[in-house]
């Protein structure tokens, strides 16, 4: 199995917001936050990108 990198740049702002799911353990707000910030780039990924 190959392994694929993915790397995601945030603002301060975004990983405050990150941090906050993490302690919150915010199901719906993780959620959110790769739609928002992960989706595109594991789409791009997986169509071999």
């Amino acid at each position: 199995m190959m392994k694929k990198c993915l790397t995601i740049t945030l603002s301060d702002e975004e990983l405050q917001e990150l941090y906050r799911v993490i302690l919150d353990r915010d199901k719906a707000g993780a959620l959110a936050f790769i739609d928002t910030h992960l989706k595109k780039q594991v789409h791009r990924l997986m169509e071999g990108g």
